[in-house]
């Protein structure tokens, strides 16, 4: 079956009804056309977007050698350089088996009482005031960011690092419309854009090489930096060069806080507007921690609140897209798919498919109390991507989540404030919140 193409421009394809609304865009040509079909970007550019689950089966796990990263995945270069994210092929595989053990779960677990004790000075000064009204968002973001870097490159860098948080997001917007508009390009370099950009590239480099090279004539330390430079390639007993380092460093401080801080971000939204979720989750953490402690033993009796955490990541999977590229043409599902065509992943309606999950659009974190529950389906389900480039700090991030959620439920009363504007997700690198999630903090008396 040839994959249907939509109707489009001459010469910029789809390009702006893309830029507009991608989530729009997708929601509306999924209804017309199905699971799968096909558009273009400016200069003939054909794209295949799908939310069908074979198809995410056979491209991410079954067949993922003919697949590899894609013209977005080159633009993240810009800033990422060749990390984990964006690299592929042979380098890729050596990069991942040289930084596997520094991310087992028993190996992550000796991080606990870090992220923990940075998650209680972080609400410390939340509850300076018996009550506050915060942008949580923010908040969780700035917090996220704190644990990543000490946790990354140890507790005497975190000043280093911390001030490069507020450019995070221009770096961001930049790098989707690069990938979004196809003359930005262009407009960029007269309006400012690009050299701003360039600048605060350098601005980070400099930051890191430096760090290294301190690190490098230093002690080891327990965080993730030192456990990197002390890897060893098994073959040629080789370890990583500065550059590969410097790469590392950037991919795991901007996909780990950024990813990690929106899940904590929406998690909050969806227990707020759901009562009923909400009072099952502080009574499990009360009882958990009883004794007003969460430990690296208890804190795995967290069931129900982990269930929140999946369901969030359901509704709102921060990696709501996921890309490729074909090497060869070949006959997958059914589709006739030509060589050196992108398909992009629609996780975001993936999770919501009606074929696939019942009630879809509702927030039921029972849905995860086991593999049998009939409103769960394993085979839809990719919210850390899948097959061999299965996101590497899945622990790391679903670890801090937990942590950061059960401490928030245990010392606050949480409610969302009328601000007068809707919460809804804003696309970019990952789904943030557009214009935030504003809530009132209210201090328990424990």
């Amino acid at each position: 079956m040839k994959i249907p193409v939509i109707p489009h421009w001459p010469l910029i394809g789809n390009a702006w009804a893309i830029s507009q609304d991608i989530l729009g865009f997708q929601q509306r040509n999924f209804r017309r056309y199905g699971n799968t079909f096909m558009f273009y970007l400016p200069f003939g550019q054909r794209v295949v977007l799908t939310c069908d689950k074979d198809v995410f089966k056979h491209i991410l796990q079954q067949q993922h050698k003919n697949y590899r990263k894609d013209y977005d995945s080159n633009k993240l270069k810009l800033a990422l350089g060749n990390g984990l994210l964006t690299n592929e092929g042979e380098s890729w595989f050596r990069q991942r088996r040289l930084a596997q053990p520094a991310f087992y779960k028993k190996r992550l677990e000796g991080f606990f009482d870090t992220m923990n004790q940075l998650t209680l000075a972080h609400l410390q000064e939340l509850s300076a005031d018996s009550e506050a009204t915060v942008q949580i968002d923010r908040e969780m973001m700035q917090l996220t960011s704190k644990i990543v870097i000490e946790t990354l490159l140890g507790k005497d860098i975190g000043d280093e690092m911390s001030h490069l948080q507020q450019h995070i997001t221009f770096i961001q917007e930049h790098l989707v419309n690069l990938i979004r508009r196809p003359f930005y390009r262009f407009s960029s370099k007269w309006n400012g854009k690009e050299q701003q950009f360039q600048q605060t590239m350098r601005d980070f480099d400099a930051i890191l090489y430096a760090i290294i090279r301190q690190r490098k004539a230093a002690a080891p330390q327990n965080d993730l930096l030192s456990m990197l430079m002390d890897a060893r390639d098994a073959d040629t007993g080789e370890g990583m060069s500065d550059r590969q380092l410097r790469d590392e460093l950037l991919t795991i401080y901007v996909a780990g806080h950024e990813t990690s801080g929106y899940a904590l971000s929406w998690a909050i939204y969806n227990l707020c507007t759901h009562p009923a979720s909400y009072q099952k989750a502080v009574a499990e953490v009360q009882a958990v921690m009883s004794d007003g402690q969460l430990t690296v033993e208890n804190y795995k009796s967290l069931v129900y609140l982990k269930q929140v955490i999946d369901e969030t990541l359901r509704l709102y999977p921060t990696a709501y897209l996921l890309s490729r590229e074909s090497k060869a043409a070949e006959t997958a599902c059914g589709l006739e798919i030509p060589e050196k065509t992108l398909f992009l992943l629609s996780t975001y309606f993936l999770h919501r498919h009606p074929d696939y999950w019942q009630e879809p659009d509702a927030f039921i974190p029972e849905r995860f109390d086991g593999n049998t529950n009939v409103l769960f389906n394993s085979e839809a389900y990719y919210p850390f991507g899948g097959g061999p480039r299965m996101c590497i700090g899945f622990h790391f991030a679903t670890m801090e989540i937990t942590i950061v959620l059960a401490q928030l439920l245990y010392h606050f009363d949480i409610s969302l404030t009328a601000n007068g504007k809707p919460v809804v997700a804003e696309p970019l690198i990952t789904l943030k919140p557009k214009d935030g999630i504003h809530v009132r903090l209210t201090k328990k008396l424990t």
